[in-house]
């Protein structure tokens, strides 16, 4: 809500229109940030952090406490974009009773998909979209190559709003009735939005064709694609002083995939 005096608010202001000079310039602000440099940047972090979840999963079905409280707090502030929902994660997930739903969850003998639901089902007083968050972060870190992100902002169940929806142009192919099939369809359309990708110049080599780089490529292309979603609908309702403190546009894809900030 925006409480108004005699006046305009300062704050928020009144556009004109896709074509508004000042949106436009926002964007092609931000446009001139996703250089693809800043995509391999942020994959070689993501890499760096499949390194501690391959330490972590290799210590599950040991036996006893086998993940530590700063091990599920590292985990929870990985697998989503708030501080907040990271905290609240990390209080629900006591080491004792998050072992056996790991190892589970990590179960290869299992289908991926009925490991998801099944881990969901085991979380039943956390929200529906941190459950997933979480569980396909984990699976995602443990083996990138096999396995994908659902996070809200790539799709919301919820809200049916994300990243996704707007780069297939549609929610169609993202509905489903239960959660194997959403997982299914959230890869089905991830995988379609990435020929779109192909197009925009920052999927390089440096990226694509790095063994490691490249199992994050898709998680960097979403990230920046809904980052400069982000700056379009703020400068869209902010006045131009309040559009210059937003974070830099590497900084909101780092968020969004849940990385530490770095000084810019």
């Amino acid at each position: 809500m925006v409480l108004r005096s005699d006046g305009p608010s300062h704050i928020i202001k009144d556009k004109s229109g896709p074509d508004d000079p000042e949106l436009l310039s926002s964007l092609e602000e931000a446009l001139t940030q996703a250089s693809p440099q800043s995509l391999t940047d942020v994959a070689d972090e993501l890499a760096e952090r499949q390194t501690r979840f391959a330490a972590l999963t290799a210590r599950l079905g040991q036996g006893g406490r086998d993940w530590s409280d700063d091990d599920l707090a590292w985990l929870a502030r990985s697998v989503t974009h708030s501080r907040r929902k990271a905290a609240a994660l990390t209080e629900i997930l006591t080491a004792g009773a998050a072992d056996a739903l790991f190892v589970d969850l990590l179960d290869a003998s299992r289908p991926v998909p009925v490991r998801i639901a099944a881990f969901t089902q085991g979380l039943d007083d956390v929200d529906m979209r941190l459950r997933l968050e979480l569980a396909t972060g984990v699976l995602h870190y443990a083996d990138p190559r096999g396995h994908w992100l659902w996070t809200r902002w790539m799709w919301d169940l919820t809200s049916q709003t994300g990243i996704l929806p707007l780069l297939a142009g549609s929610v169609y192919n993202l509905l489903a009735d239960d959660i194997p099939t959403g997982y299914v369809n959230v890869g089905s359309v991830m995988a379609m939005t990435m020929r779109f990708a192909e197009g925009t110049g920052l999927l390089t080599p440096e990226l694509t064709e790095d063994p490691r780089r490249a199992d994050y490529a898709t998680d960097v292309f979403l990230a920046c694609a809904y980052s400069i979603y982000l700056y379009g609908i703020t400068s869209w309702r902010l006045s131009r002083e309040y559009n210059r403190l937003l974070p830099t546009l590497p900084s909101l894809m780092r968020k969004l995939l849940g990385l530490p900030k770095v000084n810019q």
